[in-house]
């Protein structure tokens, strides 16, 4: 799979459009450096975007040195992609605009519709039929925009964008929370997770989680598709799309708020959406085979492991190897294995033996703990072995202090064996799931280099073990 961004988007497409446009109306943009609305500009320009941009402001004759149009009208040349920031009263007239320019898609990041009451409910309705009938897409209302890390293409105003735009990678976000756009891409890049595509929905007037999961499935660019969902507006085309993407070759991983009925009203109140049943929304995702985690940390963590594809079934309980330079740490991560159905794999006396003769001794015990004497040759040795050994579905390797301190004696080890320059032969097929038990930031950038699939909490890497293992797309309160 390729990165090259629109290689499966066709030029003047809705997903090039919305994507990676190739020229940007800002509608509202704001001349006052510490307005939301002068972000969107300045977040452009500081990132690198290479397209044209035009500030739409009927007050300004430029803003920051940019030249304005007084109307959208009034732009010489095509405009892909118009983002609108303009009071409510007035989306309307600017949406207007931009059909009689022929702009194809329109973010709008005005807020006081649906999610206001019902007067703004209405309102939205209005916008959303106008918007139908005069041919344009429309993200959004309350929608706080979208980032391309590929074209470097940042048209939002999150604030997070004020820092670095992270390296682009293989993972793409969909949210329905604006602000968790901003913070799972913080989260991702301290982590060493790179991203694809990033973009809110909004109220959703129009354009939905499923459309866009649509998008995604055909983009060369992503291979793990992220949702942070609040409800669900469109479950028959995001079930058609998750199944898409799987057929693709990709995995959908879903956070979905609302198990509580306090986490129900607050996304009705953020949204102006329904919630509706926990229990229906379990049974939804499982049968659209997108997998659930009910941790933030999962959802950031798990993608490359769940990306590997569910191990092949096998009858009787799931079995995790695991080597460990801690005992506590690695004590955590089987505890709730065990609660999930997932047993520690005993060595056999073959395994045994082998690994006496290369130096590392292994006794039939459920934990394969090389606190005492870890060195690199042995942490490599011992994983090498445990990916060809037939008494184990899967391998987990929890490092201690040493990830923060020392990372040549285990990670660098896990990195030799597992990571993208290792011998796939010698790997296998095989999940390995890696839990750092000290704050390590970069020995757990270095594992996400390299594919590996790493985790800060027990919990997390637990969960997703699991859900590796079982194939079921079940989701682990």
């Amino acid at each position: 799979m390729s990165g090259g961004g629109i290689a499966a988007w066709a030029p003047g497409s809705l997903a090039q459009c919305l994507f990676v446009p190739r020229s940007i109306a800002l509608v509202g943009a704001s001349g006052d450096a510490a307005r939301a609305s002068a972000r969107p500009l300045r977040f452009l320009r500081q990132h690198g975007y290479a397209g044209r941009v035009v500030p739409v402001n009927p007050a300004r004759p430029e803003v920051f040195g940019v030249p304005t149009a007084a109307r959208v009208t009034d732009i010489d040349g095509p405009i892909d992609h118009a983002f609108v920031m303009t009071p409510a009263a007035r989306v309307e007239d600017a949406l207007r605009d931009c059909a009689a320019h022929g702009v194809p898609v329109v973010t709008v990041y005005t807020d006081g519709f649906a999610e206001a009451g019902p007067e703004g409910a209405a309102m939205q309705a209005r916008l959303a039929s106008l918007a139908r009938g005069l041919g344009v897409r429309l993200l959004g209302p309350n929608c706080i925009g979208l980032i391309n890390p590929v074209e470097r293409i940042a048209l939002t105003v999150n604030a997070a964008l004020k820092a670095e735009l992270p390296g682009s990678g293989t993972t793409a976000v969909v949210s329905q929370s604006g602000s968790m756009l901003g913070t799972l891409m913080s989260r991702g890049h301290a982590r060493g997770l790179r991203f694809s595509r990033l973009v809110s929905t909004g109220n959703e007037a129009d354009l939905a989680v499923g459309e866009l999961v649509e998008m995604l499935a055909d983009d060369d660019a992503t291979r793990t598709i992220l949702l942070f969902l609040e409800t669900l507006r469109d479950a028959p085309r995001l079930a058609a799309a998750a199944r898409r993407a799987q057929a693709a070759g990709k995995v959908v991983v879903a956070c979905k708020l609302g198990r509580s009925d306090a986490g129900a009203a607050l996304a009705v109140s953020h949204t102006g959406a329904l919630a509706g049943s926990d229990a229906a929304v379990d049974a939804f995702l499982r049968d659209a085979g997108i997998v659930r985690v009910d941790l933030l940390e999962s959802l950031l963590e798990a993608g490359p492991l769940l990306a590997r594809g569910p191990s092949p079934r096998r009858t009787g309980p799931m079995r995790v190897a695991v080597v460990t330079t801690t005992g506590g740490g690695a004590a955590m991560v089987v505890d709730r294995l065990g609660s999930m159905g997932v047993v520690p794999a005993v060595p056999t006396p073959a395994f045994c033996a082998a690994m006496a003769a290369q130096g590392v001794t292994v006794r039939e015990t459920p934990i394969v703990d090389l606190t005492m004497a870890v060195t690199p040759a042995r942490y490599t040795a011992v994983l090498q072995g445990l990916f060809d050994a037939d008494f184990c579905d899967a391998v987990l390797a929890v490092v201690g202090t040493s990830a923060q301190f020392e990372p040549a004696l285990a990670v660098e080890p896990i990195v030799a064996a597992a990571g993208r320059g290792a011998d796939p032969a010698r790997r296998g097929t095989k999940p390995l799931a890696v839990f750092l038990a000290p704050q390590a930031d970069a020995s757990l950038a270095l594992l996400a280099a390299e594919g590996i699939a790493a985790f800060r909490t027990p919990e997390a890497c637990a969960d997703a073990l699991a859900l590796a293992l079982s194939g079921s797309q079940q989701r682990f309160a």
